[in-house]
């Protein structure tokens, strides 16, 4: 630990208290501490006597206490390290070329009819891609050229399920929002322009290079938008339930899923088929 009289020489010989805590190595503050006995967050509440204490400098002293915050993950050289662990890594490179984000089984089950039990589950594999998503690295994390290529596949995943989904809605759901539900209109257009909102940074997204800080800021955003868009969605089908006949939606369920039967599938990145 120092001691006052360093902390003190080195601020006589005209250092601050930055550099005097990192040629002693400690902390700003913690210099200050030593050679003052004071919080560098106390500067309110001090005494006459107390500000006028050896090292009390005449600006706040709160920059002390609370350092600008540094974040590793962010450099290059974390980068380096991590697209370089990654491909020494064997057990990752295999697991890697059996990655497949699709999500499994059926979009919508044989005993799967209701319109609200078809547009959850839907809802589901979307947000099941966006948790996909946000666990592989982007190029702001250290990604390497396979988790680029990996984030551009689910998102072309992410489009090929709204490509379908929100028209479907958009025939099927909300005219049936609007006239069965006092507030129709209201929740309807609400929905059309969140829609709206999600396609708009959706289309953003898939016309911006994987490798670059704008593909991430995107994707977070379209993750925002949309589990904000799905939680509205919920609130709206759980009036629905209560005010259209099950019979009729399970007629619209029906005519939903019909829609989704034609919808092209998208390629693998690593050109596998299954």
């Amino acid at each position: 630990m120092p001691s006052r009289s360093q902390v003190q020489r080195l601020l006589a010989e005209g250092l601050d208290y930055e550099e005097a805590g990192h040629r002693l190595g400690v902390p700003a503050g913690q210099a200050f501490l030593i050679a003052t006995g004071l919080p560098a967050d106390g500067g309110d509440t001090l005494t006459t006597a107390e500000q006028h204490r050896p090292g009390m400098p005449r600006e706040s002293t709160q920059h002390l206490a609370n350092p600008p915050a540094v974040n590793p993950t962010c450099t290059d050289e974390t980068r380096r390290w991590l697209r370089h662990r990654a491909v020494t890594d064997r057990p990752m490179r295999q697991a890697a070329e059996q990655w497949d984000a699709r999500p499994k089984g059926d979009r919508a089950p044989g005993d799967v009819h209701e319109l609200t039990a078809v547009l959850t589950r839907d809802h589901d594999r979307v947000t099941g891609l966006l948790k996909q998503l946000k666990a592989l690295p982007g190029a702001t994390k250290g990604g390497t050229g396979a988790d680029l290529a990996r984030r551009e596949f689910v998102v072309a995943l992410i489009a090929q399920a709204l490509e379908s989904h929100e028209p479907a809605e958009q025939r099927h759901l909300w005219p049936a929002v609007r006239a069965a539900l006092g507030t129709g209109d209201r929740l309807a257009d609400e929905a059309l322009r969140q829609e709206h909102e999600g396609i708009g940074t959706l289309t953003a997204l898939r016309e911006t290079s994987a490798d670059s800080e704008e593909f991430d800021e995107l994707a977070e955003q379209l993750e925002s938008q949309v589990r904000r868009h799905v939680a509205f969605e919920d609130a709206v089908f759980v009036r629905l339930r209560e005010n259209l006949p099950q019979e009729d939606r399970e007629r619209l369920g029906a005519e939903v899923v019909e829609t989704w039967h034609s919808a092209p599938d998208v390629p693998h990145p690593h050109g596998r088929q299954d």
